[in-house]
Formats: structure tokens, sequence, C-alpha cells
């Protein structure tokens, strides 16, 4: 960032705030009699909207906010490693790619991954949207592109004012979603018999702030952006829902609704089969961390029809790279799915695990096609 902007930043917090949210929500000003006029009383209200959703949850000012700062995430912030991410966008046009729906740095109000925005500089707490803004304008300058870029947060209480990087550089948001915990000390909900509470799970699910159902309708209103869950599914812990067919019916009829689209976590969850057929299932899709086309046909196989859309994911290890990254892209060359790609902002240091959604007792993921409850949920809901 240019010394100026520092300046702007230290003398006028206030002005860049209501510029920010302004240009977020592309509020028209001018100005009269050295005083500023909101020509539209509705946009005006909605920036309000969004400034409040933004905050929900805890913020900068939080003990123990920050981390360790991530000196990667400030270069990629200042611009260094744009080349890199040029490079991956070229890469995705050579490959017919060109119309992939991009998701650099995922649950970044999480504190799990490098790219969080807790470890940004608490002098610079806006790096995070800095660095968005750098590979958004980088890759969306490369010749041949249509890409679209989804923001994804994740349901815990920490704000994501230092993460929103304004609706220019954002086209879907999104939250991920399983039927897990919720209880006291990451358990989940039981009703007074002891029984799984599964209503009350869908309840903190829906009122979840931020990154819950409810408050991501909010989001989706005060933005005009649409919604996507890249991650969503049963889980077998302990800690999880089990066999919970009512989530199912819940989230597919929540979805629909609302015009989202939704990617069903398969990890180890199917057994790929070779082709798709059946009805389009309009806004279906699948995800996993080693997805494979085999995989996303048999997830819908078992919706009853074919999905639109395959949950990507590119190692979070490495810098991007034609090397690193090729391997993964080519299955999907000819696959007729849509990208829904995961990109790394920078890469996560050995040690942050390798993230593989949702793991399992004993390395034994459960087998979807097992729980004929479940594929029913989903047949009558797709």
């Amino acid at each position: 960032m240019f010394p100026i902007k520092k300046l702007l930043r230290k003398i006028f917090p206030t002005l860049i705030v209501l510029v920010v949210f302004a240009g977020a929500l592309g509020v028209t000003t001018s100005c009269k009699n050295s005083s500023t006029t909101t020509r539209n009383p509705a946009v005006a209200a909605g920036a309000s909207e969004l400034k409040t959703l933004l905050n929900e949850g805890d913020g900068v000012t939080a003990k123990g906010y920050f981390e360790a700062t991530s000196l990667p995430l400030v270069a990629v912030a200042a611009g260094d490693y744009n080349s890199k991410f040029y490079e991956l966008g070229e890469l995705l046009v050579k490959d017919g790619l060109s119309n992939t729906i991009i998701e650099p740095g995922r649950e970044m109000n999480g504190t799990w991954y490098e790219w969080s925005e807790h470890r940004a500089p608490s002098s610079e707490p806006d790096a995070y949207i800095r660095a968005w803004r750098q590979i958004v304008t980088t890759m969306r300058s490369v010749p041949g592109q249509h890409f679209k870029f989804l923001w994804t947060v994740f349901m815990i209480h920490t704000s994501v004012a230092e993460s929103w990087p304004g609706s220019a550089y954002v086209d879907y948001i999104g939250t991920d979603v399983f039927d897990w915990y919720g209880g006291a000390h990451l358990t989940y909900p039981h009703t007074a018999s002891g029984a799984l509470d599964h209503e009350e799970k869908w309840q903190q699910i829906l009122t979840a702030e931020p990154g819950g159902l409810n408050w991501m309708t909010a989001f989706s209103h005060a933005t005009g952006k649409p919604i996507i869950i890249p991650e969503w599914g049963l889980d077998f812990h302990t800690f999880g829902g089990q066999d919970d067919p009512l989530f199912i019916t819940n989230m597919m009829a929540w979805m629909k609704a609302h015009g989202a689209i939704g990617l069903y976590w398969v990890q180890g969850h199917v057994k790929p089969v070779l082709t798709a057929s059946g009805p389009l299932l309009a806004n279906q899709g699948a995800s996993a961390q080693a997805n494979s086309p085999g995989a996303v046909n048999a997830m819908g196989e078992l919706m009853g029809g074919r999905l639109h859309y395959a949950g990507v994911y590119l190692p979070d290890r490495e810098w991007l790279s034609d090397s690193t990254d090729q391997p993964v892209l080519a299955p999907w060359e000819h696959s007729g799915y849509r990208l829904i790609l995961s990109v790394p902002i920078v890469p996560n240091p050995p040690a942050i695990k390798s993230y593989s959604g949702p793991p399992e007792p004993g390395n034994k993921p459960y087998q979807l096609a097992n729980y004929p409850d479940a594929i029913a949920a989903l047949k009558q809901s797709a």
C-alpha cells in the first residue's frame, strides 16, 4: 500500500469506512455546500444494514484477535504475487475452464488457515481485503476469462468486517454447513431425554452470526449477491448428527427457497461411476478435497440425475504454479461440470494440516448409499 493511503487511513478512518460501504453497494453521492448527500435513501439503508452484518461477532478489539502475522499474506496484499494468480487465470482459460467460479481464501474468519484475517498485522487489519482485491483485479485482466468470485465465511463468532472486499470484487457469497456439534464442549445438542436434538441444531444453523443461514439471507439482500454453499453434509462423529434426513430436507428446502447453489461433501462417501445420466439437477453439485468427475457422477446418480457443479481444491501447501495445478484441473477439462475452485491465497505451512473435510472416526468414511432415508431425502428434495 502506498504511504499516502496509510496516511489517509490514519487521518480519516471514519470517512474511509463510509466510502468503502458506499462503494460496496454502489451508493452515489454528490458534494454540495461541503456536505455529502445520498441520492438513494434505500441504498443508504442497505449500507447501514451491511455495516451491522459485517460487525456481528468479535472484531479486532477482542482479546487475542490477532495471531502471528503472515508475511506471505502481507506480500499478496501488496501485489507481490500477482503474477502467480495471472498465470492461474491463463491456465484455466487454456484448459477451457474460463467460466470457473473461483473461491480465494475460504473461511477466512476462522483461525485455521494461513490466509486468515487474524493473521493480518494489527497495524493493517485490512490485509485480507487488499489481497482479495489484488487477486480479483489480476485474474479479471486475463484475456478470454469469464471468472466469477465466491467469498466464503464460516459459522464462527468472529466478525467479517476485516475481510469483506466490497461488492465490486465479489460475485457470490457463501458459508459452509455441516451437521455437527453446537452443544456444550463441542458436543451435539441433545434433548432432555438424551436423544440427538436435530431441531435445535437446525435452529443454530439458521441463527449463527455471522455465517448462519439467516445471516446469509440478510447479507445477500444487503449486497445483492447470490449464495453458494460450497460444502455441506451429514456428520457421523460422536459430535455429529449421524443419520439425520431432517438436516438434508431442511438444507435442500432452504437452498431451493433462496436460489442457492449447494455442493454436498462427498469425500470418501460415494463410489465413483463412469458416466452421468438423468435430468440436470439445477444448482446442485458435489465437493471434495480430492474430487473426481466419477465422484460427482456418483452423487448425481444417488440424487436421481446429473449435477451441475463440482467443487475442486488446489493444493493448500504450495504456491500456485502450472506444474502443481494442472494435474488437479486436467480431469475437469471435458467433464461437463462447472467448477467452483478453491484457491489458496498463500500456502499453508506444515504445521497446518491439509484440509480433507470432516474426518471420520477410525479414518473410515461413511458411505452415503448405506443410509436409504438420507438418499430418499436427497432424491425427494432434488
